[in-house]
């Protein structure tokens, strides 16, 4: 049976979610599409044969037009504040959104001569951690059942 792990797709829509779950087989991805980094604009799904993955690492990404968007928004909204203190507010908060939304954590999986990026918000890093481990202890289960000298180690024990 295989681990599931579900993370938030973006910073502003935190509700809607993505998973990952790992197995023997295979490593299974739910995302979405999104457009400026924080609208989800459909679903993505892929399944990845575990003997096809070669490692994983984790980046830091940082996406420059909704951080761009996201300070010209605050400046808007802080300019507006004196004028309707609740419009600038809600624009104050929604510009922070697209500016977080703009840092992201990504979980790179080496896959069969291209990689595979899983881009999460940057408060979800520790479940990205969590995967990478996941994914790690699957292809070492993997690579010890096909090393023979392990199993036979195994079997005068």
């Amino acid at each position: 049976m295989g681990k599931k792990i579900e993370y938030s797709l973006s910073l502003l829509f935190f509700w809607v979610k993505g998973f990952i779950s790992v197995d023997s087989r295979f490593v299974k991805v739910r995302g979405a599409n999104t457009i400026l980094g924080f609208i989800p604009a459909g679903k993505d799904d892929q399944s990845i044969p575990l003997k096809n993955i070669s490692s994983t690492r984790m980046s830091t990404s940082y996406k420059i037009k909704p951080i761009i968007i996201g300070i010209i928004l605050i400046f808007i909204s802080l300019s507006m504040l004196g004028d309707s203190f609740l419009a600038g507010l809600i624009l104050l908060l929604i510009g922070v959104g697209v500016l977080g939304s703009g840092m992201l954590t990504v979980l790179i999986i080496q896959r069969a001569g291209n990689d595979f990026y899983v881009s999460v918000p940057f408060f979800d890093k520790a479940k990205m951690l969590q995967i990478q481990d996941m994914i790690e202890e699957a292809l070492a289960h993997d690579a010890d059942k096909t090393d023979m000298n392990l199993f036979f180690d195994k079997k005068e024990i």
